[in-house]
């Protein structure tokens, strides 16, 4: 039933082609909708706008030719005249159209033009007598043509389509107005107006939001839904403690230690992220509730995605529980055996522990000792399976999870939707604004005297390059390079050089030596992002700071201004509008949220965090950054659906709870 060899057209050299396009069968083919539409609507060269896309009419006018720019890569250029006026079209990978591209032939092309020079960029190219004004469905398909394929769907349509069930409610569908699936159907392979466009959008975004929010709502009902032993810790040591801190809470301190210490004594499990602004003071609150937990008589790990940051904690922490009775262990894959031996004894025979470490927290050979909290710092750049080992090593212990990069608020919804967010927004009192200035490369003398006097004033210089080494194909600073020019330029100071390919010892000792001011100038890589806290430090300068996200940017930003001292960062680009203009707005704000806001709009989820993130954000149509009024909408709805006891018997929904369970199954829980 629905083989693809049910379909005419489709025979063994076909079948592999769809196969290998993740097309296995007829209702895949059904549901392959588009990816975009091609819009052809022939309009006047007065209409046009210079690099707007449009499709226009012309008579070739010279012989096509063909130059082959390197392995798969050619141009294909000639001469058209439009309304009387000559145009020179340059349309890539496209060679086999010189043999229909003969002079006087009447053709239609579709691109952008730029009038002052002339020329016409195409994306599209068609015959004339061979066009329709119309909307044409583009798949995307590896080795299978548009019109190929949209045959295939109109037969499969045909053929198996009334077995297809709509799975939206339709009490949802009749609340937005949207079509419902049969119609949906007629139209998204073969739309003939804009308005089916438009239809077609809402649909299929509203859809894929729900559908989405809905998997996330259920799992974060599931999440606290799951009991663990209640952990009863002693209120007037943590009062104590908090009371022994050498400064006072902020308010936004105080309000996420106590959602995170209400989650800790409830009898479920805590699945929580802790997110704040650079300096905000997310440490001292895990380090409170850290004490709650060690005083009930419970391990607790925290895990951090380097050694830099693991040891700034160890470091961190230890000051903190000073005067307590408590142990903190440091764990590594860069101990010795009788080190590691003797830590692992220590993990073992005492619950009264806090052990920090790297990924070594979750190998095999390390036996917990009643762990019940689990912390993982800048837990985006560690994969599901390692988180999941690690609270694997306890019995459902809660889990807190920190990031240092505001999230901003759609993609929380999102990315985060399954977790309880607490946020510190407000920053110490003691923490001064940095100052942040833009320099073009042709300022850097300019920016050597800014260093001088800092460095005159005993201050220390972090310097940022995006590379370690010289690369042939990237014009840009790397630390090799720098760390030898800053070395020679200012032979008065101590340089030093810190990136991901130093070995562990080395880095130990030029972070050892910087903090203790033996080293004046340090030149790095983003390994010191975060975790990295010298006061005396300054001045920050990025080389290249184009190359970098704002959400980055703000981060390196935020190792300096750590102490009452004035301080600044110089982000110097290469000069380009675009890279001012985005740059400008570091200048005008040290609010993470706001920056994060804004990077998520210029970067796209994809890269917010500097990697491709998971599958889950991928969707046909909706956009998280664009649709996230959307998608607030849809959380609501499946929240409303789920906490409803009744939708759990409602035929309406029982096509949703299926999807639900299907879906279930593919994903990798965390």
């Amino acid at each position: 039933m629905s083989k693809l060899e049910s379909i005419k057209g489709i025979g063994p050299k076909m079948k592999e082609k769809l196969n290998r396009n993740g097309i296995y069968d007829c209702f895949d083919i059904i549901n392959h909708f588009p990816s975009r539409y091609e819009v052809f609507h022939l309009i006047e060269l007065k209409d046009v706008i210079d690099q707007k896309r449009v499709t226009l009419e012309g008579k070739v006018t010279s012989p096509a030719l063909v130059s082959y720019i390197r392995r798969n890569f050619n141009r294909l250029t000639f001469n058209l005249l439009i309304e009387n006026r000559s145009f020179k079209v340059v349309i890539f990978n496209r060679d086999y159209l010189k043999n229909i591209l003969d002079v006087g032939e009447d053709i239609v092309v579709t691109g952008t033009i730029d009038r002052l020079k002339n020329t016409f960029t195409a994306t599209t190219l068609k015959l004339k007598r061979n066009f329709k004004n119309e909307i044409e469905p583009i798949y995307n398909l590896d080795k299978v043509s548009d019109t190929q394929f949209n045959k295939l769907v109109k037969a499969s349509i045909k053929e198996y389509s009334y077995l297809i069930k709509d799975e939206l409610p339709s009490s949802l569908i009749k609340k937005y107005k949207l079509i419902n699936y049969g119609e949906l159907l007629k139209i998204v392979h073969n739309p003939v107006t804009k308005k089916d466009l438009i239809k077609i959008d809402r649909r299929i975004k509203y859809e894929e939001l729900f559908k989405f929010q809905f998997k996330m709502q259920y799992l974060k009902l599931k999440n606290k839904s799951r009991k663990t032993e209640i952990k009863k810790y002693d209120i007037n040591e943590v009062k104590e403690f908090i009371k022994k801190l050498p400064f006072e809470l902020t308010e936004d301190q105080k309000i996420a230690t106590n959602e995170i210490i209400k989650d800790i004594k409830s009898p479920y499990v805590m699945n929580r992220l802790l997110q704040g602004d650079t300096g905000s003071g997310k440490t001292v609150v895990a380090a409170i509730t850290v004490l709650s937990v060690l005083s009930a008589g419970h391990q607790v790990a925290l895990m951090a995605p380097t050694e830099i940051l693991a040891k700034q904690h160890f470091k961190t922490f230890s000051k903190f529980f000073k005067q307590t009775k408590y142990r903190l262990v440091y764990l590594s894959g860069k101990l010795t055996t009788s080190e590691r031996r003797d830590k692992l004894e220590i993990i073992k025979d005492n619950p009264d522990t806090l052990i920090i470490g790297t990924h070594a927290l979750f190998s095999e050979d390390v036996r917990y000792n009643n762990l019940g909290y689990v912390i993982t710092d800048e837990q985006h750049r560690f994969g599901v399976n390692q988180r999941k080992k690690l609270r694997e090593k306890g019995f459902l212990p809660d889990v807190l999870y920190m990031s240092a990069t505001p999230i901003p608020r759609t993609l929380a919804i999102s990315l985060f939707g399954d977790m309880d967010i607490s946020t510190i927004k407000e920053k110490p009192k003691n923490r001064t604004k940095v100052e942040t200035k833009l320099f073009t490369n042709n300022q850097m003398d300019l920016v050597y005297l800014l260093i001088d006097e800092e460095l005159k004033k005993k201050h220390q210089v972090y310097v940022v390059t995006p590379l370690i080494l010289d690369s042939e194909t990237l014009d840009l600073s790397n630390a090799q390079k720098v760390y030898k020019e800053f070395s020679s330029r200012f032979k008065d100071y101590f340089v030093g050089i810190i990136h991901s390919k130093v070995k562990s010892e080395d880095k130990d000792q030029v972070m050892n030596l910087f903090e203790e001011n033996e080293i004046n100038i340090l030149v790095s890589t983003t390994v010191i992002e975060v975790g990295v806290d010298v006061p005396n430090a300054t001045l920050m300068i990025v080389l290249n700071s184009e190359r970098f996200g704002l959400s980055q940017l703000h981060q390196l930003r935020g190792r300096i201004g750590r102490s009452s001292l004035k301080s600044y960062c110089l982000l110097i680009y290469s000069e380009t509008d675009t890279a001012k203009e985005r740059l400008e707005i570091l200048e005008r704000t040290d609010d993470g949220f706001l920056l994060s806001e804004e990077d998520l709009r210029l970067r796209g989820p994809g890269d917010f965090f500097g990697y491709r993130q998971s599958g889950d954000l991928k969707f046909k149509r909706a956009s998280i950054v664009e649709d996230s009024k959307i998608l607030e909408i849809a959380r609501d709805d499946a929240l409303a659906i789920l906490t409803n006891k009744e939708s759990y018997r409602n035929l309406e929904y029982s096509l949703m709870f299926n999807y639900l369970k299907n879906v279930l199954r593919k994903t990798n829980l965390d």
